[in-house]
């Protein structure tokens, strides 16, 4: 019973991060030049150093896989790395000119890999209450981050000349 309340928390929480950022954020940020749209929606990445958290015993069980910590964590760090590259690209680029091919690697690593670790994860870790502390991590902050990998890929998607 318990992975349904956390797979309905996963659930609420995308569903959250997508009424604000639809509602609030986003009407706000269309407004804003191309490039500045993927410098904040790739800023948001930064912290994605979070995942690690699932490799400290004591803030989770020792019963956690490292079948699914391990990639989870790993895979975070990586895509850490390529949003800073894809930020610095962004903020050395031209306007008229931006440098978006690191920005789309960026999102659609980034993107797989956090769909990977949640298709992965009802599959490897049987009680939830074994992410102890780092429960936060896949029901809040990682569907913010599918969330802003969505508006990025919206955003990447367009033509220059045309509003996202």
């Amino acid at each position: 019973m318990d992975i349904i309340y956390f797979g309905g928390s996963a659930a609420a929480g995308i569903i959250g991060w997508a009424t604000i950022f639809a509602t609030i954020i986003w009407p706000k940020m269309k407004q804003q030049p191309r490039v500045q749209q993927l410098k904040s929606l790739t800023a948001i990445h930064f912290f994605r150093y979070f995942a690690t958290t699932v490799l400290i015993a004591g803030l989770v069980s020792r019963k956690l896989p490292s079948g699914f910590a391990e990639p989870t964590a790993f895979g975070d760090l990586i895509s850490l790395g390529l949003a800073y590259i894809a930020f610095i690209g962004l903020q050395r680029s031209r306007a008229e000119r931006p440098l978006l091919f690191p920005v789309w690697i960026f999102n659609i690593i980034g993107a797989a890999d956090l769909l990977l670790a949640m298709a992965s994860g009802p599959v490897l870790i049987h009680d939830p209450g074994d992410l102890g502390l780092a429960y936060i991590v896949p029901t809040v902050y990682v569907p913010l981050l599918l969330v802003a990998h969505f508006y990025a890929l919206k955003v990447l998607s367009q033509r220059s000349s045309e509003k996202a």
